[in-house]
């Protein structure tokens, strides 16, 4: 009888297992990172005041030119929720968060660069 428990039991933790992997939540490619802001002026060629952020929309040729050089170092498969808890990590309010990743998630590629301190934040999709 103790055998029959035992199995039934794995045979229901197995079950419930494999549901837990099929989750229906949209999944987004996302690629997140970090500078100090002397390499963000350096190397974008503007500004960017303490506790702001700006988002840019890339076209399909922008895109293909940015692909090539873009590794698997720091690429991220989270859900929309996920992308409003890394905006919310790094200083956003939840209507921001909601804000920006609702925009990420429903254009094909973009790029938000924030600024707090010294770091500014990465993420492009």
């Amino acid at each position: 009888m103790k055998k029959k428990i035992i199995v039934f039991l794995a045979v229901m933790f197995i079950f419930v297992g494999c549901n837990n992997l099929t989750s229906t939540e949209t999944e987004y490619t996302v690629w997140t990172d970090q500078s100090t802001y002397s390499y963000f002026q350096t190397n974008f060629g503007t500004t960017l005041n303490d506790g702001m952020y700006v988002r840019l929309e890339f076209t399909s040729s922008q895109w293909k030119q940015i692909a090539s050089s873009i590794t698997s170092e720091g690429r991220h498969y989270w859900t929309k929720s996920q992308i409003q808890d890394w905006f919310i990590g790094r200083g956003f309010g939840n209507s921001e968060a909601n804000q920006e990743s609702a925009w990420l998630t429903t254009i094909d590629h973009g790029f938000i660069a924030s600024r707090t301190g010294n770091i500014v934040y990465y993420i492009l999709n």
